[in-house]
């Protein structure tokens, strides 16, 4: 079977080892006992065919025209009202992001020309602008793509997003495939139609088992990847998944870096203002009367007794009367 794409998922198992040794008499015993181990299951998504694109097309018409039936919006429907109560934006904050998308095209043409200069070569002020158009176009993305995606949730309640839905969880079900020990593939929701393999995707979720919760996981994540991409080349596709996997692990890496700085600042305004208010809270006699220094016990046995001094003087002064 030709297959789309392969990753493997770790399992803690019970897996029989066997020990042979030798007793007194030279005797060899076999030993066979369970070890828990994590092995690599291996899984992947089949490579689609033709007929399972058909039945896959004709599975999405039903499912929009359900939607539709039910009462649900299409893309186009929800579109055109938007449009006819004056769109989803204000006139002013339409000029605000046409502004910002002007200002991150004019900042990236920029940065391209900086870049094309060595930065050995750039005078001082070329590298400052250089940082400047990079920090702004990092800022700028991101307030960018919350707004698209804030945008794009506005049409999440129409019946083509219904129908997309049901048709990735369709493809999930007929593309995912396990290989056992032997290489054996066996599709990983059964042989049989849609009906019953929705009956053990529903079972295999109701049991929250680790293991499978992240095995589904997976193949939704990938299938949901190539659905999106339209690429049935299984080198390019790989690719794609490598790409996407890293654009995450920077994402995440510069979240972390982020918010790394967001709470040492935080710490170190908290601390200044608990110190200033130690501070401003402390009396004034207080603060300015020096503590008096506590003894040691030495200190004070080394000290001279004044009452034994007076006493003595006194002695002195009624002998010599």
């Amino acid at each position: 079977m030709k297959r789309l794409y392969e990753f493997v998922v770790p399992q803690e198992s019970l897996v029989k080892e066997t020990e042979i040794s030798k007793n007194e008499k030279g005797e060899e015993i076999t030993t066979t006992k369970e070890v828990k181990k994590i092995i690599d299951r291996k899984f992947f998504l089949r490579k689609p065919t033709r007929r399972l694109f058909d039945e896959a097309e004709l599975y999405y018409g039903v499912k929009l025209s359900e939607g539709i039936k039910a009462g649900l919006l299409t893309r186009a429907l929800l579109h055109k009202r938007f449009s006819n109560d004056g769109g989803t934006l204000g006139e002013k904050e339409r000029e605000q992001w046409a502004d910002l998308y002007s200002t991150v095209f004019d900042n990236q043409v920029e940065l391209q020309k900086l870049s094309l200069i060595n930065k050995s070569d750039r005078t001082e002020e070329e590298s400052v602008r250089f940082e400047e158009c990079k920090r702004f176009l990092k800022d700028s993305r991101t307030r960018i793509q919350e707004f698209e995606m804030e945008q794009s949730s506005l049409y999440d309640q129409t019946a083509e997003n219904r129908a997309r839905n049901k048709t990735i969880l369709w493809w999930v079900l007929f593309l995912a495939y396990a290989e056992n020990e032997d290489g054996e593939e066996k599709p990983f929701f059964g042989k049989e139609d849609y009906d019953k393999r929705i009956k053990i995707y529903d079972a295999m979720e109701e049991e929250e088992k680790p293991y499978v919760v992240e095995t589904i996981n997976k193949f939704f994540y990938y299938v949901s990847f190539w659905y999106v991409s339209k690429t049935s080349d299984p080198k390019q596709f790989e690719d794609l998944i490598k790409f996407a996997e890293q654009e995450d692990l920077d994402d995440a890496e510069r979240a972390a870096a982020e918010s790394e700085e967001i709470l040492e600042g935080v710490s170190e305004e908290v601390v200044e203002e608990v110190v200033e208010e130690v501070v401003e809270e402390v009396p004034e006699e207080t603060a300015e009367k020096p503590r008096k220094k506590l003894k040691s016990r030495k200190q004070k046995k080394n000290e001279p007794d004044d009452s034994g001094k007076e006493a003595k003087s006194q002695g002195d002064d009624s002998q010599a009367e």
